[in-house]
């Protein structure tokens, strides 16, 4: 009466790759979301991409700010900048950025390979492990 099935069940199982997440661009230098030619609100396109905004999100987000947020998301550093030379240490802006890097659900590994301050700049060098890749990236934090 039931058909009989040849192969295990994981073989039979239909392939669900879990799509790739995304979220919307920002220009940070105007402060937008970035639209394309149409007027629509950009996306991320690559896995990446997705990493690299994430990262610039977070970077750029002070601790406590928002209300929607866990108190791991964000940093502290951002008030320290244009006194960062006798206020506080690059250890402990590596030490933070890692931290808040990491508390995102999708970032598994972040290291902080470079710190260079200019003026009221943070350049981060950083290497981004996802669920689903890695990546190198660049991120500008400044005080607002």
């Amino acid at each position: 009466m039931f058909p009989e099935l040849s192969g295990s069940e994981s073989s039979l199982m239909l392939d669900t790759q879990r799509p790739i997440p995304w979220t919307y661009r920002f220009d940070w230098q105007t402060r937008q979301m970035r639209q394309g030619p149409d007027g629509r609100y950009l996306r991320t396109t690559t896995y990446a991409e997705y990493l690299e905004e994430i990262a610039k999100k977070l970077l750029n987000t002070r601790r406590f700010r928002y209300a929607i947020y866990s108190e791991r998301i964000g940093v502290d550093f951002l008030s320290e900048i244009g006194r960062l030379k006798s206020g506080i240490s690059l250890a402990v802006i590596r030490a933070q950025a890692e931290e808040a890097l990491e508390a995102h659900s999708e970032i598994e590994r972040a290291q902080v390979l470079d710190i260079q301050v200019q003026d009221k700049r943070i350049l981060f060098s950083l290497e981004l492990t996802g669920s689903r890749g890695s990546t190198r990236s660049e991120v500008d934090a400044w005080q607002r």
